[in-house]
């Protein structure tokens, strides 16, 4: 878990900019701020689920068409040879159960920020 301070310039609104990152839930140690002045924003970068997708394919089936009637002869036989006709199979569509985990954040003190999950965050103290 590590932070970067960024001093404000002369004259702003904002008296520093604390950002970093952590990668599990927990408390973070900051500079310290004045929690009546500052705020705390959280972007999560965990996540839960899976990726794999599911389908299925449908069964092919179909009927094979014999030798039609025909003269047969010493030296073979005369018809059409066998063949198959087979109907359509399709891919039907599925599903994946990955979600982006919810992370929040909140001051608990001055010098402490708790969070619920790997995430960045940034914490801003006004002047």
């Amino acid at each position: 878990m590590a932070s970067t301070v960024f001093p404000a310039a002369a004259g702003g609104g904002i008296k520093t900019v604390q950002r970093g990152s952590a990668g599990a839930s927990g408390n973070v140690t900051i500079t310290s701020v004045d929690i009546a002045k500052s705020f705390v924003t959280v972007f999560g970068s965990a996540s839960s689920g899976t990726v794999a997708a599911t389908g299925a394919i449908s069964a092919a089936n179909g009927n094979i068409s014999m030798f039609n009637t025909g003269q047969i002869s010493q030296m073979g036989h005369s018809g059409s040879t066998p063949s198959v006709a087979m109907n359509i199979t399709n891919l039907s569509g599925g599903t994946n159960n990955l979600i982006a985990a919810v992370v929040t954040g909140f001051l608990a003190n001055s010098t402490t920020l708790t969070v619920s999950g790997a995430c960045r965050y940034e914490v801003v103290e006004f002047a």
